[in-house]
């Protein structure tokens, strides 16, 4: 039987309560036996991840721990530099033969694909599985039939820094390790 592996990648800087919920979404309805949430070691379109990537793979390990078919990956830590979706995806085809992967992304990132590289060629390899994001339009996609809340990690960070409160975003585990470890200060 094929290993049908969803992936979900992002910068998750912090990881918060919508990245959870697309998770335990995408598991409960899409025709995949399990999720790799990969956090990405250097944004290829230069969207600075102000927390080093020791912290952001803890805080995704953190927030995903209660949904067991989850797995936090190292492998664009492991491929080193830049993080590209094509690259990863052509690792994970190498590591685990035979599966086949559906790459995870929201309606926001939908406006971006033209900025990444080779983006028809991640689509051949793992067709996006598309999640409705609130203020954002599908663009003729596909969407999976939900619309997430409107939680920014942009926003979260902002809020942090200001000491202002984060309440119902974050995990709480997130939260407790952000605090524990004075990031976004």
């Amino acid at each position: 039987m094929t290993d049908r592996i969803a992936v979900f990648g992002g910068t998750f800087d912090p990881p918060h309560a919508a990245h959870v919920m697309v998770a335990a979404y995408v598991l409960a309805v899409a025709e995949v036996d399990r999720m790799l949430v990969i956090p990405s070691l250097e944004h290829p379109l230069d969207k600075e991840a102000c927390t080093p990537f020791e912290h952001r793979h803890r805080m995704c390990e953190l927030a995903f721990a209660d949904l067991r078919r989850v797995e936090v990956s190292r492998i664009e830590e492991e491929l080193g530099g830049r993080s590209y979706t094509l690259r990863t995806i052509e690792e994970l085809g190498r590591r685990i033969p035979g599966a086949t992967f559906r790459l995870v992304i929201g309606t926001d990132i939908l406006g971006e694909i033209d900025r990444w590289h080779a983006f028809d060629r991640v689509a051949e390899l793992a067709p996006p599985l598309v999640v409705g994001r609130s203020g954002y339009d599908a663009r003729g996609w596909e969407t999976l039939p939900v619309e997430l809340p409107p939680i920014s990690s942009t926003e979260i960070r902002r809020r942090l820094a200001a000491g202002e409160d984060v309440h119902g975003l974050v995990p709480r585990s997130v939260l407790d390790h952000v605090r524990a470890e004075g990031l976004y200060r």
